[in-house]
């Protein structure tokens, strides 16, 4: 199957992380709660990728980001999928959705449907010496 580079971004609200849930007509990963992000174009670094990805899917401009962690992930359609992960410090605009079946504040990791974005906010909690 096909390998792609995607860019996942964390943004925070206290100890809450916003999520999205994708809508059931998703090719892949359909319904599933999961940190907001996408695929990097060709043509694109991962920063501008990750502006652009926000941008299209909760309508905010990216300030400020930094690199939390890289993560493998196989999709539910095979692809895998290496990910860079940010944490988005500053932002313009206020989060709505525009692509998801609906967004939301999250603190429980428990309840995100992917290993991989539980150890993503693992690792950022750890960063930041947060539980």
């Amino acid at each position: 199957m096909s390998e792609a580079d995607v860019v996942v971004g964390i943004i925070l609200d206290g100890n809450k992380f916003l999520v999205e849930r994708r809508k059931l007509d998703e090719k892949i990963d359909p319904d599933i709660v999961c940190l907001p992000g996408g695929h990097v174009n060709a043509d694109e670094s991962i920063e501008e990728a990750l502006k652009r990805e926000m941008l299209e899917e909760l309508d905010i401009k990216v300030i400020n980001m930094k690199l939390v962690c890289k993560n493998f992930y196989i999709a539910s359609n095979g692809e895998k999928q290496n990910a860079s992960c940010f944490l988005i410090s500053e932002y313009e605009g206020a989060p709505h959705c525009k692509s998801a079946q609906k967004i939301f504040w999250e603190e429980d990791i428990n309840n995100l449907s992917l290993d991989v974005d539980k150890k993503t906010i693992r690792v950022l909690r750890k960063m930041q010496g947060t539980r």
